[in-house]
């Protein structure tokens, strides 16, 4: 009975990454629904009853968020001044397709900006691990998806930096494939760092990362079935490169004066 309802949904997965994202989500919902002790022992790892999340007064951990925040930043900068310069220099195709660009950029505006900051973290009140009474803040703690109204804004559920730390998987886009195996792993092991340290520092919950890893990967895969050959929009890779061409035609017709 199990075989009958499991191999299915693996098989839909193989081919499909929207489903595949919308899987996960489910079964790590449904896990830590199960077991929400599993969130208290892990962030327990990290709390002492004498330094509290002790994680937070180490140079190394400070700095190594400063990294997990700074990084993502300088991505997305760059990939938005690609796209400027892209009008202008038609060229530039060969170094990075519109669609992957457009993929990355609004999986950070759609995914990490709406969905998980402005949605989840600003309305399901679930307290951060150091705000409560089981690591000495003032709040019960709350499972997942349970709107709590505990925290007022800027809470737990779900995290916005390990949003980001996922949200660097986008770069395989961009890596030629026989490089992916490597950079997969590479970015794998910063993405986990940075994710973690949000746990060391008892600013999230385990649950808090890999939901916000899976939601994140939804938009992400839900954007590229949109830019991709078979969108249903026909925002097909090919009509954004046309299209980008065209309006940086248009622009240097009113900006650049005629030689």
């Amino acid at each position: 009975m199990m075989d009958a309802l499991i191999k299915p949904l693996i098989r839909e997965s193989k081919d499909n990454p929207v489903y595949m994202a919308l899987v996960i989500t489910g079964a790590l919902s449904l896990l830590f629904l199960l077991l929400p002790t599993l969130d208290l022992w892990v962030s327990n790892l990290f709390f002492s009853e004498t330094d509290g999340f002790w994680a937070k007064q180490s140079w190394f951990f400070q700095r190594l968020r400063r990294m997990g925040i700074l990084w993502p930043r300088l991505i997305i900068l760059g990939l938005l001044l690609f796209l400027v310069a892209r009008l202008f220099a038609p060229q530039l195709r060969k170094l990075i397709s519109i669609a992957h660009a457009l993929i990355l950029i609004l999986t950070v505006l759609l995914g990490t900006g709406l969905l998980v900051n402005l949605v989840l973290k600003d309305h399901w009140g679930r307290a951060r691990p150091i705000q409560t009474d089981v690591f000495g803040g003032q709040w019960p703690f709350s499972e997942v998806w349970l709107i709590a109204g505990n925290c007022e804004k800027n809470c737990s559920f779900v995290s916005g930096e390990g949003s980001m730390s996922f949200w660097l998987f986008g770069l395989l886009f961009l890596v030629p494939l026989a490089w992916r195996k490597v950079s997969f792993w590479i970015i794998l092991v910063f993405a986990s760092l940075f994710s973690l340290n949000r746990i060391a520092f008892g600013g999230h919950y385990l649950s808090d990362i890999l939901l916000s890893w899976s939601l994140t990967a939804l938009v992400m895969a839900l954007l590229y079935h949109l830019f991709s050959d078979k969108s249903p929009l026909g925002w097909t890779p090919e009509r954004l490169e046309t299209a980008w061409d065209r309006a940086g035609a248009w622009l240097c017709s009113k900006w650049v004066p005629p030689s």
